[in-house]
């Protein structure tokens, strides 16, 4: 599936936060450069079928000629092994880390309102009723991007983790201002705003990329009828898919056990993706990269 990290305009958003973009026949690839002189080069969830020997050779070749440690390709198609041995292969190695999710829940809305409902767990169902049944109102638009922060930055501060700047959000809201890739939604109980979320529709697919909550009013439900709401939207769309992003591997337990909890209510499958495979260009300086890294991820 084609990712909306693989779009013109996410280039140009990174392009403002310190990368330096190539295009290889149409693969988005962003440069980072790093102290003394130093680089790597990232492509974000590239489709599958857009990635052969050609472009993998072209990625090694660009990699070389820009003197970078490793050329890291991400895949967010789903994992089979037939598709990792290929790719590792090709010169490439398992990543020591991913950077976006490995593991996702999706939802297939390509079904009737009726099925999609009938797919959730029925705590989700019931939730949503609880939150009409309290007069949840969902909005959307970029105007609510301030409010979104105010309760990002809450969710940040609650679950511990090291979160975006408002200047982030503004600089990637203003990069799709000529699309209709992006919106923001946002759930109020009596005003109030309680959920918020910021989602892609690319595509055919519906992606949930940041999203918060207060604290307050926790019993009106508001986050499930938003994410209703979302479904109803990428459905008129034309959306086949609604990737709700990162949850735990199944069967499994972790920080984002209660996040994936929530994510299950809503109904859908958990999809491993293949991920990231690193090209390692400069053996020894890949090695530095890998310990400082890992030092830095304890760190947080």
């Amino acid at each position: 599936m084609k990712s909306v990290l693989q779009s013109k305009e996410w280039a140009q958003f990174k392009k403002t936060q310190g990368f330096e973009i190539f295009e290889l026949d149409g693969l988005y690839v962003h440069k980072r450069n790093l102290p003394a002189g130093r680089n790597f080069l990232y492509i974000p969830e590239a489709d599958a079928s857009a990635v052969n020997q050609g472009h993998l050779d072209e990625i090694k070749k660009l990699a070389q000629a820009q003197k970078s440690i490793f050329a890291r390709l991400e895949i967010n198609d789903k994992f089979s092994e037939n598709a990792d041995q290929m790719i590792q292969a090709l010169g490439f190695v398992k990543a020591f880390e991913e950077v976006q999710p490995k593991w996702r829940q999706i939802i297939d809305i390509s079904k009737s309102e009726e099925e999609i409902l009938a797919q959730m767990k029925q705590k989700g169902r019931y939730n949503i009723k609880v939150a009409q049944k309290h007069d949840v109102e969902i909005k959307k638009g970029k105007e609510n991007l301030e409010t979104f922060y105010t309760l990002y930055q809450e969710t940040v501060k609650r679950e511990g983790i090291t979160g975006r700047s408002l200047e982030y959000f503004k600089k990637m809201v203003d990069n799709f201002l000529e699309t209709d890739y992006l919106e923001i939604y946002l759930a109020t109980y009596q005003n109030e705003p309680v959920a918020a979320a910021i989602i892609t529709f690319y595509d055919g697919i519906a992606g949930y990329m940041y999203g918060g909550s207060s604290r307050s009013h926790k019993e009106v439900m508001a986050p499930y009828l938003m994410h209703w709401k979302i479904i109803q939207d990428a459905k008129t769309r034309g959306c086949t898919k609604y990737d709700l992003l990162g949850r735990t591997k199944p069967e499994t337990e972790g920080k984002w056990a209660g996040v994936t909890r929530f994510k299950e209510q809503l109904g859908g499958e958990a999809v491993e993706i293949l991920g990231s495979y690193d090209f390692v260009n400069q053996s020894f300086a890949y090695k530095l990269f890998k310990t400082a890294e890992k030092l830095r991820r304890k760190q947080e």
